[in-house]
């Protein structure tokens, strides 16, 4: 018996520790704190992408703003991007859109310097 009441106050006392949610709702960009908060030029909209954006030729950045490519195709679960001269294979999870100053850009989380070219072999 006195091992049931350990075992229920041990539990009891979990469960009350639990943390607590931050807010209750989240905020919109309608709300006061959403209005705010956008109101701040460094405030930047992010999210992801679908494959039907990705379309032959659409500019990709890096997350400084450097040119990585454009789109060439995508193959399975990458994104291969060219520059002219070599193309690179990226991960489609790491490509992501953001829109500034009422204009949308693309852009991978990975920058040029980390992915590995591989030389276009032109047809003849």
């Amino acid at each position: 018996m006195k091992r049931i009441a350990l075992i229920l106050v041990t539990t009891a006392s979990i469960a009350a520790a639990a943390p607590l949610a931050a807010q209750d709702a989240p905020v919109s960009a309608n709300s006061a704190a959403g209005q705010k908060a956008m109101g701040n030029p460094d405030v930047v909209t992010v999210r992801n992408v679908n494959r039907i954006e990705l379309t032959q030729g659409l500019a990709i950045i890096d997350d400084n703003g450097q040119p990585v490519g454009s789109v060439e195709r995508l193959d399975g679960n990458d994104v291969i991007l060219s520059d002219g001269k070599f193309e690179y294979r990226v991960p489609f999870v790491k490509i992501y859109a953001y829109n500034r100053d009422g204009a949308d850009f693309f852009a991978s989380r990975t920058p040029r310097s980390a992915l590995k070219g591989h030389k276009i072999k032109r047809k003849r």
